[in-house]
């Protein structure tokens, strides 16, 4: 497939590139700057790019058959990064022919289901910390339902370096009861390879260790 990577400069974009390229695709990494993805490879094209922009995306997403979306922020304060940018990244895969988009959220923003004592902490110091993120998120995910692409929005619990490892859980359409953290490293392997997978289209999956 040939496919984009929105963020592709980020801790998990880079890492869901190099899988994608492990596994034969074709990349094109959108990053406002380039020059911050050090990776070199005959099937990678760096793009340049702002989720902001809506014309930089046209380019990029034309013809390819899916788009990949790991922004993530530096910040805590009040966003709009990932609700316009996915808005934008939506136009722009309409107007080119992307059918396929995924997109990364946070688990944060169900808890309901957790145990008590890890939902006390969710939602009283989690979501307190994260929530401008956590409302922004939020918005991304009704702009990424209600488009007609075929989405999968992968939700995600604590994010943390390391190696893939072989067993970890993901649950289409529903919740892991224990879910804290996810290695990106898994979070790329569950991405890339269910890029075809129609199984998950229109639905949120959760994954975690």
């Amino acid at each position: 497939m040939e496919i984009v990577v929105v963020g592709a400069a980020g801790r998990t974009g880079r890492l869901v590139v190099e899988k994608a390229l492990e596994n034969k695709h074709g990349v094109t990494a959108l990053l406002r700057d380039p020059a911050k993805l050090p990776v070199e490879h005959d099937r990678l094209t760096k793009a340049r790019g702002d989720v902001f922009d809506a014309g930089s995306l046209a380019g990029p997403l034309e013809g390819k058959d899916a788009v990949v979306v790991a922004l993530g922020v530096t910040s805590r304060t009040t966003t709009t990064v990932f609700s316009e940018g996915v808005r934008n990244i939506i136009a722009a895969a309409r107007a080119g022919g992307v059918r396929r988009l995924i997109t990364m959220s946070s688990a944060g923003l169900e808890t309901k289901h957790l145990p008590a004592m890890q939902r006390f902490v969710a939602e009283f110091v989690v979501d307190r910390v994260y929530r401008n993120i956590h409302l922004d998120l939020g918005r991304m995910e009704d702009e990424v339902e209600a488009s007609p692409l075929d989405w999968t929005i992968v939700r995600v619990p604590m994010l943390t370096d390391g190696p893939a490892t072989p067993d970890y859980q993901a649950v289409v359409g529903g919740h892991i009861a224990k879910a804290s953290r996810i290695a990106r490293a898994n979070v790329a392997d569950y991405i890339v390879t269910h890029l075809d997978d129609t199984a998950t289209y229109g639905r949120r999956v959760e994954v975690a260790n």
